[in-house]
């Protein structure tokens, strides 16, 4: 682990990610979101991607991780995996898309209430419980209409119109009633806890088409919610400022970044209870991958441990799983079955405050 330091020299950190879908997160590509990043230096990622390229003999411009994973060159991930130089410099963040996609809307709706009457669901565990026990629990006490309000919710964020939004949002209340008319399961009481706060959408669904702000949010973009997780993630590491050197992706756009970097600064704007947790970011500087041999450690990285999710997903665990195991970031976006239980979704909320607070 990093050692914490009292000086103000930002920890520069190198990042890239792989399952990038955008906000297509219920049938895009990939069920699984992965953002990498590592704190070596320059000249240390080279050495390690001439390592990789000589023992792997490939000779392609930009090595990908398939070529690690190929049953051949499964050595060579492993030693990878395993070397010394990325011994707790390194960090996955995993996002589940469908979890992500179940909290977005539960924390649109039910959250938004809640916070309106002074109650801070997300210090309480309450948001992550519920999230939780809907995402766990909806498919078998719904069956395919829990499946087709998640679409609706999904096809009403990424409206291109207010019109066609609209629209969509009176398909998703169809599909809110479909389930609240004809359900009798205990977990309904959950999903009419959000029915009651959709007409919170409408806000959310004007700053997502860009109305009076510099550029339409996205707020269902895993990219964007990783990197909130991964500054604060290396903040708890280091106690330092954090760059971040990204790979240039076209959602990281100059207004969403300052955008961003507020975020992270200031995340009591979203929930009294994350007051004076909010992490100095001084620079996110977008990069070829290319020209950079940091974010190409990264990308690896990040395919590796998007491979190896995708498999556990579908009950294939991989041989990589145990050496990516201890890179698997604290604020990983994943579905954990304790969590159900209020009181350990509150430890987990209370314990990654105090890590985020530490000394100020």
């Amino acid at each position: 682990m990093l050692i914490r330091t009292n000086t103000v020299e930002p920890l520069v950190i190198a990042c890239d990610e792989s399952g990038n879908d955008g906000e297509n997160n219920l049938k895009g590509n990939s069920s699984v979101f992965v953002h990498a990043s590592v704190a070596i230096s320059t000249e240390a990622a080279q050495e390690l991607m001439d390592e990789v390229r000589a023992r792997t003999r490939s000779m392609t411009v930009e090595l990908k991780s398939k070529t690690l994973l190929q049953p051949r060159n499964q050595a060579v991930a492993q030693w990878l995996l395993e070397h010394p130089e990325l011994t707790d410099r390194c960090s996955l963040l995993y996002v589940h898309k469908q979890f992500f996609t179940v909290s977005k809307l539960f924390d649109s709706t039910a959250e938004e209430v809640a916070h309106a009457f002074g109650e801070d669901m997300y210090g309480n565990g309450a948001a992550l419980s519920a999230a939780t026990i809907l995402f766990f629990a909806g498919p078998g006490a719904f069956g395919p209409q829990w499946f087709a309000l998640l679409d609706a919710f999904e096809a009403f964020l990424r409206s291109a119109t207010a019109d066609i939004a609209r629209r969509r949002l009176d398909e998703l209340v169809t599909r809110f009633l479909d389930i609240l008319t004809t359900s009798e399961s205990p977990v309904r009481d959950f999903l009419e806890m959000a029915f009651t706060g959709v007409q919170h959408l409408e806000g959310l669904s004007r700053l997502q088409l860009g109305e009076g702000i510099a550029e339409r949010l996205r707020t269902a973009d895993p990219l964007l919610a990783a990197l909130g997780g991964t500054v604060n993630e290396w903040k708890i590491r280091s106690g330092r400022p954090i760059a971040l050197v990204h790979d240039d992706a076209k959602e990281l756009t100059p207004a969403r970044v300052e955008r961003l970097k507020d975020a992270i600064q200031h995340p009591e704007r979203v929930a009294a209870s994350m007051a004076g947790t909010g992490a100095d970011v001084t620079d996110i500087r977008l990069v070829d991958s290319k020209a950079d041999p940091r974010v190409q450690v990264a990308d690896l990285l990040a395919g590796l441990g998007r491979a190896v999710a995708e498999g556990l997903l579908a009950g294939k665990p991989h041989q990589l799983l145990p050496g990516l195991e201890p890179m698997q970031s604290r604020f990983s976006i994943w579905p954990m079955p304790d969590h159900v239980h209020p009181q350990n979704a509150r430890a987990t909320a209370n314990e990654s405050r105090q890590l985020l607070v530490g000394d100020q």
